[in-house]
């Protein structure tokens, strides 16, 4: 299962469900100018629709590209968090929302609506500023929207908090230990039976995953998760859990098993999961 288009390549991407097909949005790696936007009914068979954002604006905080989609439903409305990045690299939060995702033009541009403000956090308009890889959820009342980006001490991962998925946001800052030297990209969030783990890749170590008590942590030590990089965790219509993930620039797309030999359980990629037990016999 997956898209794995010959004419162009794919990256960072978002997967979603609206009125009988899965929708599968993504940078296009050919022209990061726009989304390259495509649906199926089965997850194997992809039809290429017209590509969505298309059009840019001189001076707007996407006015070069646009990165790393992702989708949140609520209540009819569709709500497209990406990142906008300028002629000098800087890189902010951006917003675009439709009520008919069957016609990609019907994404309407909502602009910037988030931009970090922590302290320590590196972050400086007109140069390469780091702030990318948006992801929502809902808890309680609250929104948490999850970012990654720099700090004085390393790479994190962020999350602010709003009241709407429109904002306004408030920044709370870095939820793991800032990575010296490294940069955490692509985070999503899953929650299974009172965890929440937090999926991520880190430059020059790869896929991680930690396992937490609340959307914002305390957060165990990583574990390792492959194969592949920029993963993104989520349930079909019929409650399946399933990731889709890069290992070339297409996504490739795979069932997710809970495996409960562990407490609390570890995902696995596949449906099949084995372990050798070995058995050591004192004499």
């Amino acid at each position: 299962m997956g898209w794995f288009p010959t004419e162009f390549g794919l990256k960072d991407h978002t997967v979603f469900w609206y009125d009988g097909y899965y929708y599968l949005a993504s940078i296009y790696l050919d022209s990061q100018d726009r989304f390259a936007y495509a649906r199926s009914v089965d997850l194997c068979n992809w039809d290429d629709l017209f590509p969505i954002l298309t059009e840019h604006t001189l001076g707007e905080w996407d006015e070069m590209n646009i990165w790393s989609p992702y989708v949140y439903e609520e209540s009819g409305f569709f709500y497209m968090y990406y990142t906008g990045v300028t002629y000098t690299m800087t890189q902010s939060i951006m917003l675009a929302i439709s009520e008919n995702p069957a016609d990609p033009h019907s994404w309407q541009p909502q602009g910037m609506i988030f931009q970090p403000n922590h302290s320590g956090m590196i972050w400086v308009k007109d140069q390469w500023a780091d702030c990318r890889d948006p992801m929502i959820i809902k808890y309680e009342n609250q929104y948490y929207l999850y970012y990654t980006g720099s700090d004085t001490g390393g790479g994190i991962i962020g999350v602010a908090t709003a009241l709407s998925p429109t904002g306004p946001w408030t920044d709370l800052g870095s939820i793991i230990p800032p990575l010296p030297g490294a940069l955490a990209e692509s985070s999503t969030i899953a929650q299974v039976e009172g965890t929440y783990y937090l999926f991520y890749n880190q430059t020059g170590v790869g896929e991680l995953f930690r396992m937490g008590t609340s959307p914002t942590g305390p957060w165990q030590d990583p574990l390792p998760f492959h194969p592949g990089w920029a993963h993104e965790i989520w349930v079909t219509p019929q409650g399946d859990w399933f990731t889709s993930y890069l290992t070339t620039p297409t996504v490739t797309i795979s069932p997710l098993t809970w495996d409960d030999f562990y407490q609390p359980a570890h995902p696995w990629i596949g449906t099949d999961v084995f372990h050798i037990l070995l058995a050591f016999l004192i004499h």
